[in-house]
């Protein structure tokens, strides 16, 4: 403890002597990691640990080696984690989340609050509902809506079914199910629900004669 207060009162000495901003930018970027908390991940405590910056790291060479994250195709950054021969692949934001971030309401997600998914800190992470969710990715412009975006990925017979058929809970015609059958996220699926996704689709009564084929709209 000691030796941290000596090393962060250097660096602020060291920091008024500096002329260049990129002089600067290197003793700050030493401060913030001075401050590094790290925690172990629930379930491979010993092996595996995050810290309040969003980083995670490896004991399996005895040595804390700092792990590379990979980015997903949705663009969040994710680690693969060993234990007992056994490999499984993790979200970086939710492992920082369950280290730092209480959750006593039990809520299922993690939100980025600045809307940026890169961005895994522990003060820019909060546990959300879906509904949640949906709601701060229509706020930071992280969804778009209408049912032409060049991203869309339900077709117009499939988002009237889910509006027609949705039983709230129901193991086959809930939010959950409908995302397995179309293997979307479930984020999509309530986007449709609540008429947040698909806007120009009307809630007409479906008829044998409407069009069933599976271009996406």
């Amino acid at each position: 403890m000691k030796d941290t207060r000596f090393v962060a009162v250097l660096l602020a000495l060291l920091k008024t002597q500096m002329t260049t901003a990129y002089e600067i930018s290197v003793i700050e970027e030493c401060q913030i990691l001075l401050a590094e908390e790290w925690r172990d991940v629930k379930g491979y405590e010993g092996l595996y640990q995050v810290s309040n910056l969003g980083r995670a790291r490896s004991f399996h060479n005895q040595y804390g080696r700092v792990i590379k994250p990979v980015l997903t195709q949705k663009g969040y950054l994710q680690v693969t984690l060993s234990k007992n021969g056994k490999s499984r692949t993790r979200p970086l934001h939710i492992l920082v989340a369950q280290a730092f971030i209480p959750n006593p309401l039990n809520k299922p997600q993690v939100n980025h609050m600045d809307g940026n998914p890169l961005n895994n800190r522990f003060d820019n992470l909060e546990w959300a509902t879906s509904k949640e969710n949906i709601q701060h990715a229509y706020k930071t412009g992280l969804a778009k809506s209408g049912a032409n975006h060049k991203n869309a990925k339900l077709t117009e017979y499939q988002v009237k079914e889910i509006r027609r058929d949705y039983i709230k809970g129901d193991p086959q015609y809930g939010a959950m199910a409908f995302a397995e059958k179309f293997n979307v996220n479930v984020g999509v699926i309530w986007g449709v629900i609540y008429h947040k996704t698909y806007k120009n689709v009307k809630d007409d009564k479906q008829t044998e004669g409407d069009d069933k084929n599976n271009e996406c709209i």
